[in-house]
């Protein structure tokens, strides 16, 4: 259930990429078209139509579409490679065999060239729309369309329906996952529409502070972010899609953290471990009970059991016998939920003929509480009440507890495959730990360790294994952080006349670089603060779609470091992007930028 919920997560996050792929493709293609504008003018007046015009502009798409694609494919095999590598290391496992998906590989084929024709589609339809003598008596002019002006009505209503969609609205197996992801594109193409009004408003209540870091280069370039709304809303959205990457992923991996380590917190119970290669004797209880420093014992047995099914097939399970009165002094049973008193169930067990139940197993077959499950034992099948459901992932969760009276009743068995031991208040575990493997260790061939480092070793292989998604992150961060170069220097570009003026009536270089920088933070800021509110939504989005359609819950926990991170990241990210357009911009020499054309 967990790795299908991780691929759930996946496949709603690398949506949100190829969205914030398409942010840049879009702003490319229109950078292109008004590049270009008194050429397509020149085209035009030799007798290209606006279909042909259209075409030229598409078939470039469509060269790049292929081009990016086949790349992305050869760079996502090698990176698969690099982290299941990384994986092996992190969980000392091989994989003997990697293989590439054919269905993988067309998918990726078929959305990189779509969607790089898709987002060049409305460029190009522009361009076909440019009458020739406008073409030709201007180098290229973006007007403000419906998108800045009255975009924000679309957006508030495609952000409700997307939120909608993916929280209220039930839909069939087949179509969960098409439906999921649409809504999820939906959800940050209505936060897109929504940034041009916020920027306005944004732009006003950072201006100061632009002004108290950067100086008044840092008020003009604040507001500089205005004279171009469209692509600064473009880059924005590609900043808060990332930031929203970052939060989201750090918010879903924390989910799952959290609920497997509540459960090892306790299945991992009382200070001290031990085990043996071999199955130990039962009586070693009592020698380890006298141990100084120990406050009690209590005996688990794992054996490998036949359950019977209706059909008259059988499946294996894991029988894991307990003592529950010593259990419940030393640990505590991890209930699915509210199921009654931990002491009467706990009294009900220690009775006699009855059992507890994963909830893997009580999902897979529909137990609960009042039925019952039939073992295969030395004294022939027998059938066992299920008294209630425990979270324990043990076996992959095939696994039932039982009373250890059961086991030496039908099973036969008493010896003891390993043994909690709690210390005594004020007594220090390590060194408890310490006098066990002094006094039995090699008598008795035991392995002896301290809870918390085998608590701490686990937890520490959950969080390598969770980070590994913040590559992620990193990837959609560096498409945001190639759309701020892209927009800016384009900004530069299109300014270079400005630029060149103000450098003739005395601004320094260095002023026109932190001008430059002012306008890329205030874009960082902005979407730094629109991803984390999309973060949060988001993140709180997936974690409902995957407790509805994995069938488990999972707890949504905001991530205080990840909103911090979040900020970090986007401010930097911005700050590092125009570091190249800066510097080309005060590299102008005067007179050739006053000349520019």
């Amino acid at each position: 259930q967990m790795l299908s919920g991780y691929q759930m997560g996946l496949n709603m996050f690398s949506a949100i990429a190829i969205f914030v792929g398409g942010f840049l493709v879009y702003n490319a293609f229109s950078m292109t078209v008004v590049e270009r504008t008194r050429e397509i003018g020149m085209l035009r007046t030799l007798g290209m139509t606006r279909r042909q015009v259209l075409r030229q502009i598409l078939a470039e798409a469509a060269i790049i579409g292929v081009a990016g694609s086949l790349l992305g494919i050869g760079a996502g095999v090698l990176l698969s490679r690099g982290l299941i590598r990384v994986m092996e290391l992190v969980v000392a496992q091989d994989v003997a065999t990697v293989r590439v998906p054919a269905s993988g590989v067309a998918t990726a084929l078929l959305v990189g060239v779509g969607l790089t024709l898709v987002a060049a589609t409305i460029p190009a339809w522009q361009a076909g729309r440019v009458s020739p003598l406008e073409a030709l008596r201007v180098r290229g002019n973006v007007k403000e369309g419906w998108f800045v002006r009255r975009g924000w009505v679309a957006g508030t209503i495609l952000v409700v329906a997307s939120l909608l969609l993916l929280l209220i609205a039930p839909f069939p197996a087949p179509v969960q996952e098409p439906m999921r992801d649409m809504g999820v594109m939906t959800l940050f193409l209505g936060g897109t529409l929504l940034i041009p009004a916020v920027v306005n408003v944004a732009e006003r209540a950072v201006r100061p502070g632009m002004r108290r870091i950067y100086g008044a280069e840092g008020q003009l370039g604040s507001r500089n972010v205005q004279r171009a709304r469209l692509r600064t809303a473009l880059t924005v959205a590609a900043l808060m899609t990332g930031v929203a990457m970052v939060l989201s992923i750090r918010a879903v991996t924390a989910a799952f953290s959290d609920d497997i380590s509540s459960w090892i917190q306790k299945y991992i119970g009382g200070d001290v471990y031990v085990h043996s290669a071999i199955n130990m004797r039962a009586d070693v209880a009592r020698r380890l009970n006298a141990v100084e420093g120990v406050d009690a014992v209590t005996p688990i047995r794992y054996l490998d059991v036949k359950r019977v099914l209706p059909d008259g097939g059988s499946e294996r399970l894991t029988f894991m016998a307990l003592d529950p009165t010593s259990y419940r002094y030393v640990t505590s049973f991890v209930f699915s939920g509210e199921q009654g008193d931990p002491a009467l169930l706990a009294d009900r067990l220690d009775a006699g003929d009855a059992v507890f139940i994963s909830s893997v197993l009580s999902e897979k077959y529909g137990l609960g509480p009042g039925d019952t499950i039939r073992l295969a034992t030395r004294r022939g099948e027998r059938d066992f009440e299920v008294v209630a459901v425990v979270v324990d992932f043990n076996n992959q969760g095939l696994v039932i507890q039982g009373s250890w009276k059961d086991l030496r009743r039908y099973f036969g068995v008493n010896n003891v495959s390993a043994f909690l031991l709690k210390a005594e208040p004020g007594q220090s575990p390590p060194e408890v730990r310490d006098r066990i493997d002094q006094m039995y260790g090699s008598r008795l061939h035991l392995t002896v360790e301290s809870n918390e480092a085998i608590r701490s070793r686990v937890l520490g292989l959950i969080t390598q294994t969770t980070s590994l998604f913040d590559v992620m992150s990193m990837i959609t961060m560096m498409v945001a952080a190639l759309g701020v170069i892209n927009t800016l220097t384009m900004n530069v570009v299109e300014r270079t006349r400005e630029i060149g003026m103000l450098r003739s009536l005395g601004m320094t270089r260095w002023q026109i670089a932190k001008m430059i920088l002012a306008e890329a933070g205030m874009m960082g800021i902005v979407g730094g603060v629109l991803g984390i509110l999309f973060g949060v939504l988001m993140s709180r989005t997936v974690l409902s779609s995957m407790n509805r359609m994995a069938g488990f819950r999972l707890e949504f926990m905001l991530p205080v470091e990840g909103v911090v991170v979040s900020l970090v990241v986007a401010l930097v990210i911005s700050q590092l992007a125009a570091l190249w357009p800066a510097r080309r911009a005060a590299r102008l020499g005067i007179i050739e930028a006053i000349q520019f054309e």
